[in-house]
Order: C-alpha cells, then structure tokens, then sequence
C-alpha cells in the first residue's frame, strides 16, 4: 500500500491575513484618492464663481459706461459692506442709482457664496476686479495668517 500526497483544500489564516491587508490597503488609497477629488473641485468651484462674479459686474458696469467712466460710483474695497438700497425701482433710477443697486447686488451674491470683492480703477476705464476666498486645503494659495487666501483678478478697460 502506497501513502497517498495531502492535498490543500481551502486557505490558511496566513493566506486570509494577507489578501485582507491587500484589500485595505487598496481602499485607503481610494479613501485618499476621493477625498483629494473632492478638495479639488470645491476649489474649482470657489474659482469659478470667483470668475463669474467678476465678469458680472464687468458687464454691468459696460450697461452703465457713462456713470462707470465718468465717476467713482463702482469703487468698492473689498471691506466694504454691500451699499444700500437707493430704492428707486418704483420711480425710475437715475444712473448712479443703478451702479449701487449693482454694487449692492454684487456684493450680495459675493457674500453669500463666501467671497469678498473689490473693484478698483488705474484709468479712466481701466478697472481690476479682484475677488479672494479662504481654503484650508489649497497649496496652490499664498496663506495669510497660516490660512491659504485664494484669489481671481479680473483687468478691463470699459
């Protein structure tokens, strides 16, 4: 009578051990993966609505070049509150009316998407948009305080 081989039915513990470290390893890497995914778009969305709200208030300015050109009625640092209502919409408003209804307007939807805006001018009709927001997570931004300040500068002549 010959004794036959053992054959392996199964896996060992060691076996088990090892595949579920194989398994972890490759979900922490999809943990890290996703969350730095998730940092980067709310970045990217931060910058777009940035570079939206810039060209908004460069297109309203361009519907009221005379007051844009000839006075300081779109000037606004980026401290400062929204100005307020002229309340002339009943009436008709005249066109510096107009300018801090969309001042007040910009700086409304700037505040609630967590931004702040200025608008400044080197010319006649040569005006900045600048536009900054806070991001704990961003490398790409210079901090301020130990906190990244992030920001979208917009140049145009009117």
């Amino acid at each position: 009578m010959s004794v036959g081989c053992k054959t392996q039915k199964g896996f060992s513990m060691i076996e088990l051990l090892i595949a579920l470290l194989v398994l972890a390893v490759g979900l922490f890497g999809m943990a890290s993966l996703m969350m730095t995914s998730m940092k980067s778009n709310q970045s990217a969305s931060m910058r777009s609505q940035a570079s939206w709200l810039a060209y908004d208030i460069i297109e309203r300015m361009r519907l009221n070049a005379d007051t844009a050109t000839q006075t300081g009625s779109y000037l606004i640092a980026a401290a400062d509150n929204a100005p307020a209502d002229p309340n002339c919409k009943a009436g008709g408003c005249s066109n510096v009316n107009v300018a801090n209804l969309d001042l007040r307007e910009w700086k409304t939807q700037l505040t609630q998407a967590n931004l702040t805006g200025a608008v400044t001018r080197a010319a006649t009709n040569a005006y900045t948009i600048s536009i900054f927001w806070q991001e704990d997570s961003s490398t790409a931004c210079a901090p301020v305080n130990g906190v990244p300040q992030c920001s979208f500068t917009l140049r145009a002549d009117l």
